[in-house]
């Protein structure tokens, strides 16, 4: 019992039961990508450094039959794994090869499950093989590469993160490639867990009574889903078989700043903009599809919004608001949307107007907060129970996609590390010109999931989404199409 550190906590515990279902479900990847010079050594010992660093690196999860006279029960907890080695890997593949070995591996990581008593993240960088150089590949970790363009991805389950804490950590990485005792404030300790800090009122006895309108809300969604309201399911396979398909897309920087001029003009949000077009592009596919002849008019269209709480937080026995907001952890939580469909959201004339439905999201969003909503769900969560959640997972996996649309926005993102990094006498000119983020949500009735960042002026929207429940080419089709809507928004 030495070894255990603490128990997950329900919402902490539902990713390793997640992952029980289907390969990867629950991980969470991330694409940095870089210009300039960066060894192997340089890049593994950035990760060594990180990993000594950060608690929540340091931890795996395993089963544990409790302890009676100890007071544990039965469930998962955090352990400390006996001597672990950094889980780092690479690979070295010509230029003409680069984005497809990107690709590779993010598939594989997406979909790779991990071990129970291992870490909980692993990482791989991968680098542009230099034609021209004679070196032999076990001096490679010795050396500096004269290559120019890499990529390093970090996998890591979301029980120990989420996709504020993952952006942080890749920022800390950077930092550690020449900083390494420098951790720039953050606090490092394994902190306790969201529920610890779930207010009385929806923690107590009377609180799971303020459940049921959420409870509610899914059973609307679930219901429009039956009637035509989903992606257009390609086969239905057993949970078992679920696998992540992914892709993403770039907004350029002259479209976006065009879109985020028109949206500060219009004193709208970009959140609500994007929003609307993932929507907008869903509703118009099913309407062509014949998909929403069963739905009566003036629907409301249940749109999934992942919000961070770690603002929200406030801890009633210190009298605290928030806790740090780089603090690693799962401290992401979801609110359902019932966004109001009329006729005019649906017809073609409204890709030219896209504020109203935007507005509906934002302000559907802002309602659900002020509710509680994102710690019903939580809430929800610990009266079903471990048991009662996988029951969940699997029932949704077999039922029509009645969350058709996930969206996370993590925002601007910067690396200010790199700046350091450009005078670096080991480091010449190391740059971060790409990032990428995906959550693999697919052993559930989800149906696609977005992240969406913003670095140096573009936009990249990362999709997810149950293959092969959902085809790649409608995978990539909408992908597409909500582009495209974008592009047209933005002039």
């Amino acid at each position: 019992m030495d070894r255990i550190i603490r128990p997950l906590s329900i919402h902490e515990a539902s990713f390793p039961v997640y992952g029980e279902l289907c390969p990867g479900a629950g991980n969470i990847v991330v694409c940095l990508k870089l210009t300039g010079e960066l060894s192997l050594l340089q890049a593994q010992q950035g990760f060594t450094r990180l990993m000594q660093a950060e608690p929540s690196l340091q931890v795996a999860s395993e089963w544990s039959i409790g302890n009676k006279s100890e007071g544990i029960k039965p469930g998962y907890v955090f352990v400390k794994p006996e001597h672990p080695k950094v889980p780092f890997t690479s690979s070295e593949v010509p230029s003409d090869d680069f984005e497809k070995e990107v690709t590779h591996v993010r598939t594989s990581f997406l979909n790779q499950p991990f071990q129970e008593g291992g870490l909980l993240w692993r990482a791989h960088l991968i680098s542009q093989k230099n034609d021209e150089s004679h070196l032999n590949s076990h001096l490679i970790s010795h050396v500096s590469n004269d290559v120019n363009q890499h990529c390093i991805m970090l996998c890591i389950n979301h029980s120990v993160s989420d996709g504020s804490s993952v952006t942080q950590l890749m920022k800390q990485w950077l930092l550690a490639l020449e900083h390494p005792k420098n951790n720039n404030g953050v606090e490092r300790t394994l902190k306790q867990p969201l529920w610890h800090y779930m207010p009385k009122k929806i923690a107590s006895v009377f609180g799971a009574f303020r459940t049921f309108g959420v409870l509610s809300t899914f059973i609307k969604a679930q219901k429009l889903a039956e009637q035509g309201l989903s992606f257009k399911a390609e086969c239905n396979v057993p949970i078992s078989e679920h696998r992540c398909g992914s892709t993403y897309r770039t907004l350029n920087t002259s479209a976006f700043s065009k879109l985020l001029a028109r949206s500060k003009n219009n004193n709208k949000s970009i959140h609500g903009l994007v929003s609307a077009a993932l929507m907008q592009v869903l509703l118009t596919d099913c309407k062509n599809n014949g998909q929403l002849n069963n739905i009566k008019p003036n629907f409301l269209f249940p749109f999934v919004t992942t919000v961070n709480v770690r603002d929200k937080i406030i801890d009633e026995q210190q009298g605290d608001q928030g806790i740090n907001p780089h603090i690693n952890g799962c401290f992401s939580s979801g609110v359902t949307s019932m966004v109001k469909v009329d006729q005019s959201l649906i017809d073609t004339e409204y890709q030219d107007s896209p504020w109203a439905l935007g507005d509906q999201v934002s302000t559907g969003v802002k309602a659900a907060l002020k509710q509680d909503q994102h710690w019903k769900v939580l809430r929800i969560y610990q009266l079903a129970g471990l048991k009662g959640l996988k029951k969940m997972f699997i029932d949704s996996s077999e039922k029509p996609l009645a969350t058709p649309i996930s969206f996370a926005n993590l925002g601007a993102v910067h690396f200010a590390a790199s700046d350091d990094l450009r005078t670096s006498k080991t480091s010449k000119a190391l740059e971060v010109n790409g990032y990428q983020a995906y959550a693999a949500f697919h052993a559930s009735g989800a149906g696609v999931n977005v992240v969406a960042s913003s670095l140096n002026t573009e936009l990249t929207l990362c999709f997810t989404c149950p293959s092969p429940v959902i085809a790649p080419s409608t995978l990539h089709q909408y992908a597409d199409d909500v582009l495209k809507l974008l592009e047209h928004w933005s002039h």
